[in-house]
């Protein structure tokens, strides 16, 4: 088994069902093994630690690879973008920056997600979220290239 889906398997073990892997990375030759999760609620570093705690045991009793590397499990932060369709929830009411796969780029307001589908609002360039008549707009998931919700410092 590789060790990306091992690692899930292992998470899955421990992980609340509120929380979840969004990714493994590692690069064969590397010397990090980065396990990002998240949460239908807020993330907490005990979650990130408890996970740490166990696939660390994990890889130690199976002797994984030759070489030496450092384990993290971290929360993805607000520099990546959204990978799974479970990230986009909590995020229901804020703001984003979508790439679609076309190139459009696209600021929006999140309203709501019905399956792989987005319901947000179009950031009008004079009045932002305020315009008399808003524009929404529906995105399929599958057209988006990246996803990054914005960072508000009000």
């Amino acid at each position: 088994m590789q060790i990306v889906e091992q690692i899930k398997e292992w998470s899955a073990e421990v992980l609340e069902p509120s929380v979840f892997v969004v990714s493994v990375e590692f690069k064969p030759g590397g010397d990090k093994l980065l396990v990002l999760i998240d949460s239908d609620g807020p993330l907490t570093i005990e979650q990130c630690r408890s996970l740490n705690r166990h696939l660390s045991n994990k890889l130690d009793e199976t002797d994984y690879g030759d070489t030496p590397y450092k384990l993290e499990v971290s929360s993805p932060g607000v520099d990546r973008p959204l990978q799974l369709a479970r990230q986009y929830n909590k995020h229901i009411g804020r703001e984003f920056k979508i790439i679609l796969k076309a190139k459009t780029e696209l600021e929006v307001k999140l309203i709501g997600i019905n399956e792989n589908v987005l319901n947000v609002q179009l950031k009008d360039k004079k009045k932002a979220y305020q315009a008399k008549e808003p524009s929404f707009k529906d995105i399929l998931m599958e057209d988006i290239e990246e996803a990054f919700v914005m960072v508000s410092f009000n």
